[in-house]
């Protein structure tokens, strides 16, 4: 669709599926991601008569496309974002321009408009080819189809054909699961024959979906052993609550025999079943050929199916001057739920822990939520709107990760980073689920061998960046005298309930932070041998490294409260200077045990990504002088606090055999 503009355009990226011999850009595509301004598609389009970049230039100029574009810039030029795009206070042609090819994305392309370096200040816009009314061009295949779009309803004959077109990509093109039958789960609801029963399948192989879903108060539509023998008959459609019947629909519509439904499929009222079937969840999902996940309906009546404003919002517009071609705005910054780097709590579903190792175990989720279908497996994401291939997504960047694949943007360390991130601010039912309802994702990686041992949360490969964790909300840590189990060491992350954050996480590389500690051993005890993810008994590290004997006292009357750690000030045992500022710890304590830290051992354990020297704070094990548990994590930014960090450097000596428990 381009004049043969024979030195490089604008517009070249997009021709990177181009064939050489007959498009002229082809041979200067890159596969997108180098930013353009508007101004030189639009010299191109004029000057160079390039008939590409005048099909950018107008779709970007009709005006419900522009005015979305144009509402980034404002923004942009009153934030402090270093890569701010100045120019465009005089000149909204300096817009920074976009091109993502296939090469770099998967599920299709998008153009990306930049006002700044912040995503905030970015819009997206699908652009495409209509095969059916755009005439045909031999020479040049820069625009191609998409197939997927919004529609009105989410259990249309449209969205499930969207369905079924990704899962055949997947099944043709991808390796995220096998296509073969695999083996079934102990037990199944068949929905053959105009029939829902739950059968017992142990040891035969098949195909079977399974259902993501949020239990809703007083559940009672459950197999029991009460009523086992009723539930392996045909059970009454009218009994069955709406979310499992649209479940069964879904199921039935990609003729698939069977759904695994975890309310149905283990037996509520058997604690023995419930253990041994809770176990092979991990295998449940990880052998499923499609799950189903239910992300609006807050209880099994609230149903997958909805009504979607999408269409009427973003509608497809027609580009002037181009016969086929449509350009459609995609919502902005509304899919963090599935991003690696944001999130948000509008999904119901989402917010539940054990959901996240249903979502990362199954090779393949289709979310249905309150306005469209969304697609995640591990090579690929889409969803109706295009806004899920607009950023990074979480599933995929951990699926890279654990197979290390050459596009992977972190080991596996620093990706579970990102777990613990996620899973910390999920909701559990039971305390004692912490350790359990990540045992499953904490089982795959293992066995990928990519993380070396597992150590209640964190990993033995980079275990040092892994513990400078820091808790931004809640902050409770139960104790045994309160009737919680013990759940981890202190040095881990799931000791202590609340909003994990890692601000060393962002670097991606373990060279860019500079440990200064040694971990001659690490251990944990597992509660069964034969399950090394699962709940622990004790644990410890033990660790060489410089640190001092510190005096702590509270910060004025800053004992904290329900939701806030105390505060303390720290000063030099010997000397009495005072050092630094504030140190608060990791979790909520009573009055007595706050005002019972009167001495601390704070350990300098390096200087992290970005610009921080970090020091972990421990107090010591009662009754023993060289064993500590965790108190919290000292940060100090090493060039606006350069003389305290020294100060405090050189009070630090070396220490070996440091026992943190």
């Amino acid at each position: 669709m381009s004049k043969q503009v024979t030195s490089a355009c604008a517009c070249r990226d997009i021709h990177y599926g181009c064939d050489k011999a007959t498009c002229t850009q082809a041979k200067y595509a890159k596969g997108g991601g180098t930013v353009r301004p508007l101004k030189e598609y639009r010299r191109c389009a004029t000057e160079e008569g390039c008939q590409t970049c005048s099909i950018i230039v107008n779709a970007l100029s009709i005006p419900q496309i522009k005015s979305a574009w144009q509402a980034s810039i404002a923004p942009a030029l009153q934030s402090n974002d270093d890569e701010v795009i100045w120019a465009l206070a005089e000149d909204q042609n300096e817009i920074g321009i976009e091109i993502e090819t296939p090469k770099r994305m998967t599920g299709g392309w998008f153009l990306r408009t930049r006002a700044s370096g912040t995503s905030q200040h970015w819009r997206h816009f699908d652009l495409w080819i209509d095969p059916a009314t755009a005439p045909e061009n031999k020479s040049c295949k820069a625009f191609i189809p998409r197939s997927c779009h919004p529609v009105e309803r989410t259990d249309s004959p449209e969205a499930l054909e969207h369905l079924k077109e990704w899962l055949r990509k997947c099944n043709g093109v991808h390796s995220c699961r096998p296509n073969d039958d695999t083996e079934l789960p102990a037990r199944l609801v068949k929905v053959t024959d105009n029939q829902v029963k739950v059968v017992d399948t142990e040891g035969q192989k098949g195909r079977y979906t399974t259902l993501s879903h949020r239990w809703g108060i007083g559940e009672t539509f459950k197999l029991t052993t009460g009523n086992a023998t009723k539930m392996n008959d045909n059970i009454p459609w009218d009994s069955i609550p709406r979310t499992y019947q649209d479940a069964i629909k879904v199921t039935r519509g990609l003729g698939v025999d069977y759904i695994w439904i975890d309310s149905l499929c283990i037996i509520q009222d058997n604690l023995e079943d419930w253990k041994r079937e809770s176990i092979r969840m991990r295998t449940v999902y990880g052998h499923s050929y499609l799950n189903i996940a239910a992300c609006h309906a807050l209880d099994s009546n609230g149903g997958l199916f909805s009504s979607s404003p999408l269409p009427q919002l973003f509608p497809a517009l027609p580009v002037p001057g181009s016969t086929g071609v449509y350009i459609r705005n995609q919502p902005h910054m509304t899919h963090a739920d599935y991003g690696s780097n944001y999130w948000s709590d509008s999904q119901p579903l989402l917010g539940r822990g054990w959901v996240l190792q249903e979502r990362l175990l199954s090779p393949r989720v289709v979310y249905y939520d309150g306005e469209e279908l969304k697609w995640e497996c591990g090579a690929a994401k889409d969803c109706q709107c295009g806004g899920m291939v607009v950023i990074s997504n979480f599933k995929s960047d951990y699926t890279a990760a654990l197979l290390e694949q050459g596009g992977s943007p972190a080991p596996l360390p620093f990706a579970w980073m990102r777990i613990a991130e996620r899973y910390s601010h999920l909701r559990l039912t039971y305390d004692a689920d912490r350790a359990v309802a990540l045992a499953g994702i904490a089982g795959q990686a293992l066995k990928s061998g990519r993380g070396g041992r597992y150590l209640a949360g964190v990993w033995e490969r980079g275990l040092a960046h892994q513990l400078c964790w820091e808790i931004s909300d809640t902050h409770r840590k139960p104790r045994p005298e309160e009737g919680v189990p013990y759940l981890a060491p202190s040095w881990s992350w799931l000791s202590v309930f609340g909003r994990v954050h890692y601000s060393n996480r962002m670097d991606f590389d373990m060279d860019a932070s500079a440990i200064a500690v040694d971990i001659t051993e690490a251990e944990c005890t597992a509660a069964a041998q034969t399950d090394q993810t699962g709940v622990v008994t004790g644990g410890f590290l033990k660790v060489n490294g410089r640190g001092v004997e510190l005096l702590a006292r509270i910060d004025g009357a800053d004992l904290g409260s329900k939701t806030k750690p105390p505060g303390y000030r720290l000063a030099h045992a010997e000397t009495g200077v005072e050092l630094g500022g504030m140190f608060r710890a990791d979790y909520v304590m009573s009055e007595a045990r706050a005002r019972a830290v009167r001495n601390v051992f704070v350990l300098f354990w390096g200087v992290m990504f970005p610009d921080q020297s970090t020091f972990l704070v421990l107090r010591q094990v009662p009754g023993d002088e060289r064993r500590f548990e965790r108190l919290g994590i000292w940060w100090f930014k090493s060039r606006g606090q350069h003389g305290e960090v020294e100060l405090l450097l050189d009070l630090c000596k070396m220490e070996k055999d440091v026992v943190i428990i």
